[in-house]
């Protein structure tokens, strides 16, 4: 469905900064056994759905959509309120997506903080080669991406809440952030099985942030309401999301 060299260009076309690029594949590449080594156990001990290489950069690229979206409505990010360029934000969203999973490895528990744990030495040499003068807080602002990804933490930052919308996005034909069993047939199941397809969209300055799910049946509403829906509201892009729900012939729309 996903292949990781398509992903990649996807990213770079978006990021617009080669620099950043290259430092995004390298890394990616050179983490990649962390990112297999966390989908192995996903799979094979928890029983889940996919949490891997495809996982983080299709992440990443609609985190990056999003945020690209963003700017175009003069949305200020976290970082620009700072007096930092956004180019910051960019290294934020692109790694904090990256990473934001690895914590899986440890347990799905509190996941969300063992990904912050294991990253925080990857992001401490990354920050340092981005940005020489003030690194510490380009470190603890992507380590904050990470950790709030989950919808049980509120997001403190847009470029965490991009993150995190981008992370509940990730749920066609069956790719639900709403952890279920492969083997058993019930509502966390089928939902998942019903979404086709998920779009990110250009909105307007009202609400710059449409995302488009098309499903095969309504059943898909409860991945909706249970992950994106959750997500947004525990982000600061709420009330700047309109999600557009295509089924059996029907369009319905909610601001979230």
């Amino acid at each position: 469905m996903y292949e990781k060299s398509q992903l990649l260009s996807e990213i770079k076309s978006l990021m617009e900064n080669d620099q950043l690029f290259e430092m995004f594949k390298r890394t990616f590449e050179k983490y990649e056994y962390y990112f297999n080594t966390t989908n192995y156990i996903v799979l094979n001990v928890y029983q889940f759905n996919d949490h891997g290489s495809i996982h983080v950069l299709l992440t990443a690229r609609r985190a990056l959509e999003i945020l690209k979206i963003l700017k175009k409505f003069g949305v200020q990010t976290t970082a620009e309120k700072l007096g930092k360029p956004f180019e910051w934000s960019k290294f934020i969203v692109a790694f904090g997506a990256l990473f934001h999973d690895i914590g899986n490895m440890i347990h799905r528990e509190n996941h969300y903080l063992f990904s912050t744990i294991l990253a925080e030495p990857i992001i401490d040499e990354l920050a340092k080669e981005f940005e020489k003068t003030d690194w510490l807080l380009l470190k603890a602002l992507t380590l904050n991406a990470i950790y709030t990804h989950d919808e049980a933490t509120q997001c403190t930052t847009i470029e965490g809440s991009c993150v995190t919308v981008a992370d509940g996005c990730d749920m066609e034909q069956g790719r639900s952030r709403l952890v279920h069993k492969k083997d058993k047939v019930d509502i966390h199941s089928v939902s998942a099985l019903a979404i086709e397809k998920v779009e990110i969209r250009e909105g307007d300055s009202r609400t710059p942030i449409i995302i488009d799910v098309k499903m095969k049946h309504l059943s898909g509403i409860f991945q909706v309401d249970e992950i994106l829906t959750k997500k947004v509201k525990n982000s600061l892009l709420s009330g700047k999301v309109r999600i557009r729900i295509h089924a059996e012939n029907q369009l319905l729309e909610k601001v979230v």
